[in-house]
């Protein structure tokens, strides 16, 4: 770990197993006051709130100051970042931080802040996907809804579950991804739906899976 110098505000909890991490989302408090800065409204929702497991990854200060190596967790449900240090938990909220990597290498995944978010605005984390003339990030979130495994006539219980949205930039525009003719010639105009089209026959290219989404956009940037 590099540093923890900035002023940041922060909160903590006494250090709990992974397999009750929800319930430390009931015990972060503030550091200053000692005072609860969050409760679980949701104790029988089903499932965790967090993106992946506690794992190792880095967290974005600045461009300047990142701190590496720390144990973190991305809380999808409230978008914050939690990691761990020492015995205690600390979360950050977008615009305390400018961002986090989860994971390591190749496959590591790069969240940042300050992207407008269609309906929500630029308070959220996204995983920048591309970044160039279009720039492509996936907006991760948990949202409760009814357990679909639910014995018929019982009781409705709640789950977790996951959901993304992908979005494109463009000149300061912002397009949440829908593979429909109408949706794509409104963000990119007739001539530039033509060329996705052509681009995504001629790489066999489906317009509804995230990683040729990715790959067209890349080819886009690129000038193909």
């Amino acid at each position: 770990m590099k540093k923890f110098s900035l002023s940041l505000l922060v909160y903590t909890v006494l250090l709990i197993p992974y397999h009750a991490a929800f319930a430390q989302l009931q015990m972060l408090r503030d550091q200053g006051t000692g005072n609860p800065v969050m409760a679980n409204p949701y104790p029988e929702v089903k499932g965790t709130p967090y993106w992946m497991e506690f794992g190792m990854g880095s967290i974005i200060f600045s461009e300047r100051d990142t701190a590496s190596n720390l144990v973190i967790a991305f809380n999808a449900f409230n978008h914050t970042l939690v990691y761990q240090m020492d015995r205690d938990l600390m979360a950050y909220s977008p615009g305390k931080v400018n961002g986090f990597i989860l994971g390591r290498g190749p496959n590591a995944q790069v969240f940042r802040t300050g992207y407008m978010v269609p309906g929500i605005g630029p308070n959220r984390f996204v995983e920048v996907l591309v970044d160039g003339d279009y720039t492509l990030v996936n907006h991760k979130f948990k949202k409760i809804v009814d357990d679909p495994g639910a014995t018929y006539g019982s009781q409705r219980s709640k789950v977790f579950q996951n959901a993304e949205d992908l979005i494109v930039y463009k000149d300061g525009e912002a397009f949440v991804w829908r593979a429909r003719k109408k949706n794509l010639e409104r963000f990119f105009g007739v001539d530039g739906y033509k060329k996705l089209k052509d681009l995504s026959n001629s790489y066999g290219l489906d317009l509804k899976e995230k990683s040729d989404v990715r790959r067209l956009i890349m080819l886009l940037n690129n000038g193909n």
